[in-house]
């Protein structure tokens, strides 16, 4: 992990336990792990392992995912995911000439990205723009949408 990616990971930790109104205090309980190790994740001195993320994110009632940084660089990369998605969900296809369509059986999850499309298309937001309104309506839905977990 480099520095940037760390530093973000720092950040996303933070930003979800005070979202959640937690201490670090609160948060090490919850998770398990030592009061000592949470400051230290959280002022990027010390880099979580994979076991103690998944901690963390149960305690604060996240997605692991949201603390992992992947790069979606190819086809294939978007094609696994669609597939892993697939694969946790029933996903609904519409396939025309065109486009792909894509839904989910889960009304819960529709609800969801339609509330994430409608917020992120009312801030124009560029989806190459990391923008503090994106990340703002994101931890908002993941907070509030625990079906998408």
């Amino acid at each position: 992990m480099n520095d940037n990616e760390s530093s973000n990971l720092a950040r996303t930790i933070r930003k979800y336990r005070e979202a959640r109104k937690m201490t670090m205090k609160q948060l090490s309980i919850k998770s398990g792990i030592k009061l000592s190790t949470i400051k230290k994740y959280e002022t990027d001195n010390r880099n979580p392992k994979l076991e103690q993320l998944e901690k963390i994110a149960a305690a604060l009632d996240v997605s692991v995912f949201e603390f992992l940084d992947i790069e979606v660089k190819s086809i294939s990369d978007i094609i696994s995911l669609v597939n892993k998605m697939n694969n946790a969900t029933e996903i609904e296809w519409d396939i025309d000439n065109e486009k792909v369509s894509i839904s989910f059986k889960n009304e819960d999850i529709n609800n969801s990205l339609k509330d994430y499309a409608l917020d992120y298309r009312c801030k124009d937001i560029n989806i190459e723009n990391e923008s503090s309104d994106s990340e703002a309506t994101l931890t908002r839905l993941m907070l509030i949408n625990n079906s998408l977990k």
